[in-house]
């Protein structure tokens, strides 16, 4: 009986401890750059329709810089692309390369006038064409309170934007509201927000879905066209999050296990 209580106690604290320590999980970051509203103010107005994200590139690295240079052709080689529509958004399209842009490859885009098209993409500088992303994300499965850094120098941030995605059901939050940002540059964009409890219903748990911190506009450096034109975008940078365990989380759980394992020996 005393063997069977002292299993059960230690179940439970192994089970508290597991639960108490899974409240809080780090998240890893990924980055793409995405460019929207791609327009020219000099005459040939591309044919992106405005609205439309269109992600170039697979896993920037922070800090790297702007990458290499590229060329876009209107009567180019098209590179490969995957076209899918979200499901909660039908209207909107996204095209996803699967590598990161290189100087040789070029990239179709059909203009609404007649011409040849080409606009050049120039390798980033530190100080003023580096990017810098939120770091340490955290989130916070009891409070679901989502917290972030931001870097203290580089580009100045215009806005940050969290959505939270279900693999089922899609986005969950409103993606077209205000950003949580203040769009001044001389006020700090926020660091934490607060997501509604009624966010993670269905008996899922926050674990179960994507947690996505946008940061807005970084307006520099500008794209270069064919000539003296100017390519003018409204561009961001996102941070996709996807929820990884911290490593005090399997410290606890493992410890549950140990004190289970130490009864059982002891029975044995």
């Amino acid at each position: 009986m005393s063997s069977t209580r002292t299993l059960t106690h230690s179940l439970l604290a192994g089970a508290l401890l597991a639960s108490v320590s899974a409240s809080a999980f780090a998240i890893t970051p990924s980055f793409q750059f995405v460019m929207d509203r791609l327009d020219n103010r000099s005459g040939n107005t591309l044919g992106i329709t405005e609205g439309v994200v269109h992600y170039i590139g697979a896993g920037v690295t922070p800090n790297s810089g702007f990458g290499t240079q590229v060329s876009i052709e209107q009567n180019g080689i098209e590179l490969p692309m995957n076209w899918w529509s979200s499901h909660v958004s039908p209207n909107e399209y996204y095209s996803i390369l699967p590598t990161n842009i290189g100087s040789s490859d070029p990239w179709t885009i059909i203009a609404n006038n007649a011409g040849d098209i080409s606009m050049a993409l120039t390798r980033g500088t530190a100080g003023a064409q580096v990017l810098d992303f939120a770091q340490n994300v955290q989130f916070d499965t009891t409070s679901s309170m989502l917290s972030w850094e931001l870097p203290s120098t580089g580009p100045a941030i215009e806005g940050v934007r969290v959505l939270v995605w279900d693999r089922t059901l899609g986005l969950l939050n409103d993606p077209d509201a205000p950003d949580l940002a203040a769009l001044s540059p001389y006020l700090p964009p926020m660091t934490s927000y607060q997501l509604s409890p009624t966010l993670f219903e269905n008996g899922k748990s926050a674990a179960d879905y994507t947690v996505e911190v946008r940061l807005m506009d970084f307006r520099d450096p500008q794209f270069g066209m064919n000539g003296s034109n100017i390519l003018s975008t409204s561009r961001y940078f996102y941070d996709l999050a996807a929820p990884v365990p911290e490593p005090e989380t399997w410290a606890m759980m493992l410890l549950g296990l140990g004190l289970v394992a130490r009864v059982a020996r002891r029975r044995a």
